[in-house]
């Protein structure tokens, strides 16, 4: 994490310079949580969009308290591309802070993927008190040959693909940024971007304030994609990499939600672990205590297959399996039987998966008892080696 030299201000009239005082964000001076917000809100040129990412540049200010199903947005901005930007404000006080306005800023993304732009427009009418097509209107301003019905089109595109940037901007938020990162990818069902943005405030005596927001930390725009494969066994599913350019999985149906739903609510041996996490269409996903690595639990219907295997981003994959095969036996000999490499290995780097027949289930009640079962045999199998390997 970079550190930054005092900052100083030339003095014209005394060709000396001024060493600015840092002021931190607080309760002092009316500098809390709303005025951070308004200051966003009004000057949203200050925020580092070009340097996290630029495809959702430039930013024209929609509202602030942009009301959804999760709650109000702190401050909510479009580009001319339809692509939206959310900016949740907080002061931290303490790690269980963190993790809330985390689960804020997703909660907020999942609510909005929900909408369509008539949704938005009402939404944003209603925070701003502007009945106009604001949205429109105001990325009209940056843009002004702008097509209305294209706009459109592109804004309800995005809305439907979870296209979102997601911004947490306070003060210091640099202690356990990998961890905040990692939460933030291993929870995300949705494909959008994010970055955590310090607001460093300067005093230069009476000359005035500076203010400088820097990005912290930063995430790429990683999705998730089920590709069946044709092996000796049948058909089974290999999880890979999407590209985030192309068009996103339709969203899922009621009934689809509603039955991932008990598998979100299910309880590990471990304690430390948290739940999983619905990631449409069809699977749920457990993180696990390394970068980029997680179990999946998946039903296919097409194929009538289900089943948990060890999944993760292929560079951190294949070094995760490099280590963990070190001990393949005893790990298999705590998994499952049936246990094997899974699609997504090879012999000289096998995996760790296990599939099961839909037709094996006499109802919905028993594939979910069964996947859980899996879920808590492989999260205690690979939990406390994933810290290991983590500490590596």
């Amino acid at each position: 994490m970079p550190n930054y030299a005092d900052m100083l201000l030339r003095h014209e009239e005394s060709s000396g310079f001024i060493k600015a005082r840092r002021a931190p964000l607080g309760f002092t001076d009316g500098r809390d949580e709303a005025w951070l917000r308004d200051l966003l809100a009004d000057n949203p040129d200050v925020l580092p969009i070009e340097e996290i990412d630029p495809s959702f540049a430039p930013l024209a200010p929609l509202c602030t308290e942009l009301e959804t199903e999760a709650g109000p947005v702190d401050a909510a901005f479009i580009n001319p591309s339809g692509r939206l930007t959310l900016v949740e404000c907080k002061l931290w006080r303490n790690p269980e802070a963190r993790r809330k306005v985390i689960a804020q800023i997703l909660d907020y993304a999942r609510a909005i993927a929900q909408w369509d732009y008539a949704d938005l427009q009402r939404r944003v009418a209603s925070a701003s008190g502007d009945k106009a097509n604001r949205p429109f209107e105001a990325a009209r301003q940056l843009q002004t040959d702008l097509d209305e019905a294209v706009f459109v089109d592109a804004t309800a595109r995005a809305l439907r693909e979870g296209r979102f940037l997601l911004l947490i901007a306070g003060d210091g938020i640099r202690e356990g940024v990998s961890g905040m990162t990692d939460l933030i990818s291993r929870n995300a069902a949705l494909g959008f971007s994010f970055g955590l943005v310090e607001v460093a405030l300067y005093q230069f005596g009476e000359q005035g304030l500076a203010v400088q927001p820097r990005v912290i930390a930063k995430t790429h725009t990683i999705e998730r994609t089920f590709v069946v494969m044709q092996g000796p066994n049948g058909a089974v599913l290999q999880e890979g990499e999407g590209d985030a350019d192309q068009p996103s999985q339709s969203r899922p149906t009621e009934d689809e939600v509603a039955w991932w739903e008990p598998l979100t609510r299910i309880a590990f041996n471990d304690p430390e672990q948290e739940p999983p996490v619905y990631r449409p269409r069809n699977h749920v996903r457990v993180a696990m205590p390394s970068t980029g690595m997680w179990v999946t639990a998946f039903r296919a219907m097409s194929h009538g297959i289900c089943g948990v295997f060890l999944g993760g981003r292929k560079p951190e994959r294949l070094e995760v399996l490099d280590a963990l095969n070190e001990e393949r036996e005893q790990i298999l000999s705590e998994l499952p039987e049936g246990t094997h490499q899974g699609m997504d290995g090879t012999e000289e780097r096998p995996g760790f998966a296990i599939y099961a027949q839909l037709d094996d289930f006499a109802s919905d009640e028993a594939c979910r008892a069964w996947l859980s079962e899996q879920l808590n045999r492989f999260v205690n199998a690979f939990r406390p080696r994933l810290k290991r390997v983590e500490k590596r």
